[in-house]
């Protein structure tokens, strides 16, 4: 269940830097809308786990600037997001069916599930990061103190209790 949210956390974190940091760059031309989160986002906004470090919102971007961010977030975008989440969602449901089939655990089986969740998870994580990076560069030595200088964002509220079953 914590892999599973960690997947989410880190798919709806790509959306969530590109929506963030896109809607700073948005003046001369809006950058291309980020990827379709579909049925998995339940992640947290901006700043929140898997959001993007450097929130633009409110740093005054120069034309060419905006321009550069439009370039960043274009070619950061998948090729085929809904592949990707389409290969997470199967290799949670092999662990789901793997964990739910009557008879002995296959415990090779799993690991590699887990092994197979945690790679793709560490490989959308360095993308975000690879693309972080991409915007510190075009960012001027003021510009980065003025992100520096805001609070850090709260940590996100804990995820509402499992209702309670009738009965019980």
């Amino acid at each position: 269940m914590k892999k599973s949210f960690l997947a989410t956390t880190l798919m709806a974190g790509l959306a969530a830097a590109s929506i963030s940091l896109a809607h700073a760059a948005d003046s001369a031309a809006p950058p291309p809308p980020p990827p379709p989160c579909g049925p998995m986002h339940h992640g947290h906004g901006p700043g929140g786990p898997g959001g993007p470090v450097l929130r633009l919102d409110g740093v005054k971007l120069t034309t060419e600037q905006k321009a550069k961010l439009k370039q960043i977030f274009t070619a950061a975008r998948p090729e085929n997001p809904k592949a990707d989440m389409e290969q997470m969602h199967a290799l949670h449901h092999q662990l789901r069916e793997a964990l739910t089939t009557p008879g002995p655990v296959d415990q090779a089986k799993l690991q590699d599930l887990e092994r197979q969740i945690s790679a793709l998870q560490a490989q959308n994580a360095l993308k975000r990061l690879q693309v972080e990076v991409q915007v510190h560069d075009i960012l001027t030595k003021e510009q980065l103190k003025q992100i520096a200088d805001r609070p850090e964002a709260p940590p996100p509220p804990p995820p509402p209790p499992p209702p309670a079953e009738a009965g019980h």
